[in-house]
């Protein structure tokens, strides 16, 4: 049986069996072994030893929210669309000045949306008010009184301001990478080889979660009835690291 490292040799010899009779008039001579167009050994060598591993890992850390956020919805039924419209433009109105006067607190509107019923053909209006601060207690303290003027909560979380947030996904893609780079040392370890380098990085960090609305909006509170109450939990913030490695020996 003939070797497979034979046939390069073979490919040669019967080149120049063929091209014999040209090279003999055209008194040309075979290039000497060694020559620029010989293929490097070397290289060859080089590129069979080299490794590729692809590696993932994911850290996690938490951090205490430092944001709070609610929606509160100024609504209003009734059989005249004018009417209804009308109830909650004044209750928007009087709640967003109110907002606006209490320091900390960023007050935004919302969506705003009118709709008949078939049934009974009441008309329904409704527009949402955005609060967002990182004074829990002012926060706090204002939604009670909206909610005494009749504003319905339908949303009430924590959350890590933008500076926090951004702060704590650099801190955890840290973490990612260098869990990511203690591996694929141990494993070359393991295989009696090194890390020579890094083929490619991506460094995914997903946003942290938003407050999750309530199952059920809470309903208004009647005049001078205290403020919701509200305990917050770690947020937690995620990177994921993935990354091809050059192992050689």
């Amino acid at each position: 049986m003939t070797r497979p490292f034979f046939r390069p040799g073979l490919l040669l010899l019967c080149g120049l069996l063929a091209a014999g009779p040209a090279l003999a008039q055209g008194g040309a001579t075979v290039p000497p072994p060694g020559s620029g167009s010989a293929p490097n050994p070397g290289a060859e060598s080089a590129g069979a030893a080299e490794t590729v591993l692809i590696l993932s890992e994911t850290a996690e850390l938490g951090r205490a929210p430092d944001e709070v956020r609610a929606t509160l919805r100024a609504e209003a039924r009734g059989a005249s669309a004018a009417a209804v419209q009308a109830q909650v433009n004044t209750l928007m109105e009087k709640a967003l000045a109110q907002s606006r006067t209490v320091a900390g607190v960023r007050a935004t509107t919302g969506g705003y949306w009118t709709s008949r019923n078939e049934e009974n053909r009441n008309w329904t209006a409704s527009q949402a008010l955005n609060l967002r601060g990182g004074d829990a207690p002012a926060l706090l303290e204002l939604a009670g009184a909206l909610q005494g003027q009749g504003l319905a909560m339908s949303q009430l979380g924590w959350q890590l301001s933008r500076a926090q947030q951004t702060a704590a996904r650099q801190e955890a893609g840290r973490m990612a990478i260098e869990a990511l780079r203690q591996r694929a040392e141990a494993v070359a370890a393991q295989l009696g080889l090194r890390v020579a380098g890094i083929r490619n990085l991506r460094l995914d960090a997903p946003d942290s979660p938003v407050p999750r609305p309530m199952a059920m909006a809470m309903a208004a509170r009647g005049q001078g009835a205290p403020a919701p109450v509200t305990a917050p939990e770690d947020v937690i913030v995620s990177s994921t690291a993935v990354a091809e490695f050059i192992l050689r020996p």
